[in-house]
């Protein structure tokens, strides 16, 4: 026997029902009137279709429940439908997200205060010639343009003088390290110093053959306890190390031993 379900359950159930019942068949009618903006965002595709079970009694139910929550979570239709398009980011929002900002080459402004910061720093400590301090800023991946301005700069304010740095590095290692003139050209050359720079100089160095009796005379006075023959090879080779010509070295080198 089927039951009334208007007449179940106690009056305050029935009450509840009756105001449900009230509640969807206004939203049915918002719906008809087409209120329905905001039936469009959550769109169903059976719903679109209008085929299969649910274009009839299961279609209304889903879109009464969507209404509801709808209406629920923002006060009416019209609120609910601009706060729904507000999520949802744009596709051009999308493109315009950045997703690697590491790939990007340093600028000229960064890489030339970074690159004078470097280099004052480097002179502090000892004299350059243009070309070495030039590679050392090269090969920290300065940019080249910014380098090759840094360079020009500090050259004009003589803060870099490959002149009096050729100079001042001759009569140091000559003093310090007893270099002849050939190992002293090696040296300037390496350091990228141009060939006429490197003539004015050494050619302001003479003594060569007093250089080499210099360090021959410290040797021998190192080695006196050995036989004459180790004594000569190894002062031989200590004045050969230092550029000094073969004639020079076996002149001073004799002369050194007879006199011991």
């Amino acid at each position: 026997m089927p039951v009334n379900r208007d007449s179940a359950g106690p009056p305050a159930q029935a009450d509840q029902l009756t105001e449900l019942r009230q509640a969807i068949d206004e939203i049915d009618q918002r719906h008809a009137d087409g209120e329905s903006g905001f039936f469009s965002l959550q769109s169903d595709p059976d719903l679109d279709s209008g085929s299969g079970s649910d274009s009839g009694s299961g279609a209304r139910s889903r879109s009464r429940r969507l209404s509801a929550s709808t209406a629920d979570a923002a006060g009416d239709t019209s609120s609910g439908n601009e706060t729904l398009s507000d999520d949802v980011p744009s596709f051009a929002d999308a493109l315009s997200f950045d997703t690697d900002g590491d790939d990007e080459e340093p600028d000229y402004d960064t890489s030339y205060a970074k690159a004078k910061k470097t280099a004052m720093n480097m002179l502090a400590m000892r004299d350059h010639a243009s070309a070495e301090l030039r590679e050392k800023l090269i090969k920290r991946d300065y940019l080249s343009d910014a380098v090759d301005d840094l360079i020009a700069k500090l050259q004009k304010s003589k803060l870099l003088n490959d002149e009096e740095f050729a100079h001042r590095y001759v009569r140091a290692h000559r003093e310090r390290r007893k270099l002849s003139r050939s190992v002293l050209k090696r040296e300037l050359k390496k350091r990228g110093i141009s060939p006429e720079l490197i003539s004015d100089a050494v050619d302001e160095v003479d003594g060569e053959e007093d250089l080499a009796r210099q360090v021959a005379e410290k040797k021998a006075a190192s080695t006196r306890q050995l036989d004459y023959e180790v004594r000569e090879r190894r002062i031989l080779g200590m004045l050969a190390r230092r550029g000094f010509s073969s004639s020079i070295c076996i002149k001073v080198t004799r002369e050194v031993l007879a006199e011991d």
